[in-house]
């Protein structure tokens, strides 16, 4: 049987060319059609109240975060400096309960680039806001020029999900971020590091993020996590 997996739903204002001055939820074709090729059935989850997230996930064997904009530093205590893009605290509220709340009911949590983040802050951890003005010897990790390609390497910790799903300890990988974890999440390992010494992956029972996008790249990512959906 196939795998239910909810995908949150990212938005944007309404367009000034619209004439509905509504917002718009989406996420990128990519992450539903790798889904659909590995087996699963995506949805997408548009949806900012907290009070029905139980409601909401109940259905789903698992919930994927993609990627998107910043999350807003004062959700891990901070202040948000000029480089830092956080639009929609509102967007920021709801993924962090729904990450908390598909674990909380035993659900596989996976996450990309945004949703690295966002795992990382909803167990706790924070964020660099920019690497490469915080963090002195970081590898331009905003790469948008080669979104399909891969850019630099990133060792994958022996026995993690990340060595099992590529079966080596080493992998090339694209990069569109400009912020990463400074501390990590209570209860998360790190299994995977770029080469400046960036985490790019972590895990632990029930989660698997990354801080690239696999659905741009070839590889087994979507494969896997399916088969984790699937238990």
């Amino acid at each position: 049987m196939k795998p239910l997996i909810a995908i949150a739903g990212i938005f944007t204002e309404a367009r000034a060319t619209s004439v509905w001055k509504y917002r718009e939820y989406f996420v990128n074709e990519a992450y539903t059609s790798r889904l659909e090729d590995a087996g699963a059935i995506p949805y997408i989850l548009p949806g900012l109240k907290e009070d029905n997230i139980e409601e909401q996930i109940a259905p789903f064997s698992a919930l994927l975060i993609p990627g998107g904009k910043d999350f807003n530093p004062a959700c891990y205590h901070e202040l948000k400096k000029e480089c830092t893009q956080c639009p929609f605290r509102e967007l920021d509220n709801y993924q962090l309960a729904l990450i908390k709340k598909a674990y909380q009911l035993g659900k596989w949590v996976f996450g990309i680039c945004r949703g690295f983040q966002g795992i990382n802050i909803a167990f706790g951890g924070s964020l660099y806001q920019d690497l490469s003005t915080e963090r002195t010897g970081s590898l331009c990790h905003l790469r948008t020029d080669s979104p399909y390609q891969a850019v630099h390497t990133v060792s994958l910790k022996e026995g993690s999900h990340l060595h099992k799903m590529f079966g080596t300890t080493k992998i090339g990988v694209n990069s569109l971020h400009h912020q990463g974890i400074k501390n990590l999440g209570k209860g998360l390992v790190a299994s995977a590091f770029s080469e400046d010494g960036i985490i790019e992956g972590i895990e632990a029972e029930r989660i698997l993020a990354v801080q690239w996008h696999p659905e741009a790249l070839s590889g087994d990512f979507f494969s896997y996590i399916v088969s984790l959906a699937k238990g």
